[in-house]
């Protein structure tokens, strides 16, 4: 136990680090940026390291070993419980920077999301089992990379006037959204709801229950980046670090002001 706690402190000490060094980089190289713009792209530089390193992990054990998926219950193996502590220990250490800063009591679907995925995490650890259904929902961190890069993009440039070439990174984040988020949760409920005959009636009520509302989130998302975005009839907004974030503002006095619906105090974390 004491192994994977200091894997998770580990993480989460090198993720602040991560912040700490993007943040004076970007100070440097955009001078006129406000610091609430310089505080948003810094830590989508960090939720694109974790999702990154989530989704090669995720990937490479799932291609290597087919038993993930043929038992998604029972089997095990220990080095993949490597992937699982290193997106806990950057759950764990968003929620704390979210704290720190003062976003928590407006971040409230976040903290349901990564207080989820920690229990989640947690109980696949310490039992040993449902490895298989956990690296599946893992997929979901390759539809982040390029949520991650779109948004990062999107406060660079701003405006409508992106490159041409942009579009394909927009375009890619919304396929990759239904392939990577929407199809893995819902073959996962339909598994635990129909096929699965193993997974204890409380732990599935959970997973069920917690799956769901993944769902939701995904919903939510797909929902909010369709208009920003200009997909399904929607024309393409005009974004900036008050706009950027798919699921909507944080900042409770932005949010109260009747001229403002979309501000942020920073970009969305972890649409994971």
């Amino acid at each position: 136990m004491l192994d994977k706690l200091l894997v998770c402190g580990v993480v989460g000490t090198a993720l602040r680090g991560e912040y700490l060094v993007a943040r004076s980089i970007v100070r440097k190289k955009q001078p006129d940026w406000s610091d609430n713009k310089i505080r948003l792209f810094a830590v989508r530089v960090v939720s694109f390291t974790h999702a990154l390193v989530s989704a090669l992990g995720c990937i490479f054990s799932l291609l290597s070993d087919f038993n993930y998926i043929r038992e998604p219950y029972d089997y095990h193996k220990a080095n993949a419980e490597y992937v699982f502590l290193f997106s806990m220990g950057y759950f764990c250490y968003d929620l704390l920077d979210m704290y720190y800063h003062g976003e928590l009591e407006a971040s409230k679907e976040y903290l349901i999301h990564h207080s989820l995925v920690i229990t989640a995490f947690s109980i696949i650890l310490f039992s040993g089992r449902l490895f298989g259904l956990a690296m599946i929902a893992l997929l979901v961190e390759v539809q982040t990379v390029f949520l991650h890069l779109r948004t990062m993009v999107r406060l660079l440039y701003g405006s409508k006037n992106m490159p041409k070439s942009i579009d394909l990174l927009i375009n890619a984040n919304m396929i990759c959204l239904f392939l990577f988020r929407h199809l893995p949760v819902c073959y996962l409920l339909f598994y635990l709801l129909v096929q699965d005959v193993k997974v204890p009636l409380v732990l599935k009520t959970f997973l069920v229950g917690g799956l769901t509302f993944l769902e939701y989130h995904n919903t939510h998302l797909t929902m909010a980046m369709a208009k920003s975005d200009g997909f399904f009839g929607h024309e393409r907004q005009a974004l900036d670090e008050d706009s950027c974030d798919p699921l909507g503002s944080v900042n409770k006095e932005k949010e109260s002001s009747p001229k403002s619906t979309t501000s942020s105090t920073r970009t969305a974390r972890k649409a994971e």
